[in-house]
């Protein structure tokens, strides 16, 4: 089994390596050359593994890449009909034959629309039966068919007409299915939860499978997502760390949100490359995380509740309070190999645009764009962005917005 700590690697050299594998070589001054400032990044090598550290995005203070707020497609006005009604979507992809799937977990339905937006077919619906689902979590591309992981990880093959071809059940603790290609999934999944009170991080295991659910091989451990736990709740803590990992061209990309910092890992589990902001700012100030504790207990209360129950508010009191906010809250490789990082917004902090920061396909830090507000994207493609904007009648609309790269 390989392993994946945090941080693992020389930050310039190999007499380093034993500072920089621990995580308080993020606390260290960045190795640059001397001169007047360091340059926007270096790549090194140690160990057979590339090293690109940034200090600054090549871009400046200026966004060379745009992503047009007006949708080129929206499918939620594209047709008329209960197929363009949406609720709770997961996943809008594009196919391969330029069709759009949708995941509409409301009714536990996968739609297929064509290019222009008309509804081609469903697949799913609530039930237990073959091609049913009971709670459907995601949709996996795998070539030109689909695998959908239900709830308790089971999951189904679809063909390309959306076709039942067969269902399987994995380990209950799956969390994520990724498509590594040639017929090869990646799958996280956590083994175990510590049977204890408080702040719990459980860690998460990458395992290879087939496409039969057969496991081939372990990757590897990363760190998991924290949890807070006690007797009135078990959720999230405030600013709580997490996992992320997605793949693209055979490798593996993984990130712990403690660092700025990205992994991309080869199918057996070696690390090949390091990709690394030096220096990004995570710092929290007492009174950031004063007003995300306020903001967990300035809730909605059902009809009826005037006040929230006193084990409820002490659970949320008595939080650990971070020095430090996640780097971000999700990763995509879009199909160039450019890394894209979603920022990490506490729910105090919500509404507005999103800063999405772009490392390109080289490592370096490119700079960030802005994403449209109410806008949440779940596929980043060449020329396009696809996602779910919500109204402000929290109407969900599965859109495509236009993205153009104006060099780098």
């Amino acid at each position: 089994m390989k392993t994946i700590p945090g941080a693992r690697s020389p930050l310039c050299n190999p007499a380093a390596l034993a500072v920089a594998c621990s995580p308080l070589a993020w606390t260290l001054p960045a190795c640059a050359p001397s001169g007047d400032g360091p340059p926007p990044a270096i790549r090194s090598d140690s160990a057979g593994i590339t090293i690109v550290e940034s200090f600054g995005p090549a871009w400046g203070d200026s966004a060379r890449w745009r992503v047009d707020p007006e949708p080129v497609l929206d499918l939620a006005e594209s047709g008329t009909g209960d197929g363009h009604n949406f609720y709770q979507v997961r996943n809008v992809s594009r196919l391969p034959d330029g069709g759009i799937v949708v995941v509409n977990r409301g009714s536990n339905e996968i739609r297929k629309f064509s290019a222009d937006g008309s509804l081609v077919g469903a697949a799913g619906g609530h039930g237990e039966g073959p091609g049913e689902f009971a709670n459907l979590q995601q949709v996996e591309l795998v070539g030109d068919s689909l695998l959908a992981r239900d709830i308790r990880s089971r999951v189904t093959l679809f063909g390309p007409d959306l076709q039942h071809i067969r269902t399987m059940q994995l380990a209950d603790d799956v969390m994520q299915i990724r498509h590594l290609g040639d017929g090869t999934l990646i799958v996280s999944r956590v083994p175990y939860f510590p049977e204890t009170y408080g702040l719990i991080r459980p860690p998460e295991i990458l395992e290879s499978l087939d496409l039969e659910g057969v496991r081939l091989d372990s990757i590897g451990p990363t760190p998991g997502s924290e949890m807070y736990v006690t007797d009135m709740l078990s959720g999230r803590p405030l600013f709580g760390k997490e996992s992320v990992f997605d793949t693209h061209g055979g490798a593996i990309y993984t990130g712990s949100s403690d660092h700025m910092q990205i992994e991309e890992i080869g199918a057996g589990g070696d690390i090949v490359r390091i990709l690394r902001i030096a220096g990004y700012p995570l710092a929290l100030t007492p009174d950031q995380v004063l007003e995300e504790r306020q903001a967990r207990l300035d809730i909605p209360l059902p009809p009826g509740v005037t006040s929230l129950p006193p084990p409820f508010v002490q659970a949320i009191e008595e939080m650990p309070s971070p020095e430090t906010r996640p780097a971000y809250a999700d990763m995509l490789v879009d199909p160039t190999g450019a890394v894209w990082l979603r920022p990490f917004p506490g729910i105090s902090e919500r509404g507005g645009p999103e800063h999405w920061l772009v490392l390109a396909p080289d490592g370096s830090w490119l700079g960030s764009v802005e994403i449209p507000p109410n806008f949440r994207v779940t596929e980043i493609r060449v020329d396009e962005i696809l996602g779910v904007w919500t109204d402000e009648l929290d109407v969900q609309h599965p859109q495509v917005l236009r993205l153009s790269r104006g060099g780098v």
